[in-house]
């Protein structure tokens, strides 16, 4: 898992490095009439900023799948702001859960679980818009904001020994949750993606990139015999998403 995160993440660094000069040069051709460069398909000058989208989305990462949902607008003809929120569990890649004969599930020198819920803004810039089809839109997107987790025990530790005992219970995903607290702190991801289909009737795609996570303090997923805590999460995203989009 750790080749797959240092690909995607040298992918997107590569594919922003050259897209972000062309954006320019695009933006210092147009930005003087209010019109699209000559051969892009199907643009209205005046239709800018009058198209939205939103739906859900669902988000698959290095702790399994998150659910979550997002909005956005145009800005200019292939840029969109966008505002997305979500909530899904972050674990250490290290951990394994093991479940016995009756269904009980084990996860060794597990420490704590933690559930994330960013806010993030992006920007969205299109590529290629001349030379696609507008039923196919790649894109890159760049997106930050604040983060809150919500960090919980993943057992009882009655003796403060910070390990779990044979005589301490342990909490599943549920029942473990009024026993947390609120851990803030920020997150950032670039990602690349597409959307699908006809802009002015649906909103859906996938997008694949990398989403690093930083908060105030450390927290310990695991036993920290096995791994110190730490205040970074990092994991690849794959998200897939679908809805609706309005023209004002």
């Amino acid at each position: 898992m750790k080749f797959v995160t240092r690909t995607i993440l040298i992918y997107c660094v590569i594919f922003a490095s050259r897209a972000v000069p062309a954006f320019a040069q695009q933006a210092d051709e147009s930005g003087a009439n209010g019109q699209k460069m000559a051969g892009t398909k199907g643009f209205d000058a005046d239709s800018i900023g009058t198209n939205r989208a939103w739906g859900l989305q669902v988000v698959l990462n290095n702790s399994g799948f998150g659910l979550g949902t997002y909005f956005s607008n145009e800005l200019s003809q292939d840029v969109r702001f966008s505002f997305e929120t979500s909530l899904g569990a972050a674990k250490d890649e290290r951990e394994v859960a093991f479940f016995d004969r009756f269904g009980r599930r084990d996860v060794p020198n597990k420490s704590n679980y933690l559930l994330e819920i960013p806010l993030h803004i992006g920007l969205e810039r299109r590529f290629f818009p001349a030379q696609i089809e507008d039923n196919f839109r790649p894109f890159l997107l760049m997106k930050a904001g604040p983060l809150l987790g919500w960090a919980y025990p993943y057992f009882e530790d009655k003796n403060d020994n910070g390990k779990l005992d044979d005589n301490e219970p342990s909490f599943d995903v549920i029942s473990g949750l009024t026993r947390g607290h609120i851990e803030p702190g920020v997150s950032v991801g670039l990602f690349i993606g597409a959307h699908f289909g006809e802009p002015q009737s649906t909103s859906q795609g996938v997008r694949i990139g990398y989403q690093l996570s930083y908060y105030k303090n450390k927290i310990a997923l695991l036993d920290q015999a096995i791994k110190d805590p730490s205040r970074r999460i990092g994991t690849p995203i794959i998200a897939v998403y679908f809805g609706r989009t309005s023209t004002r």
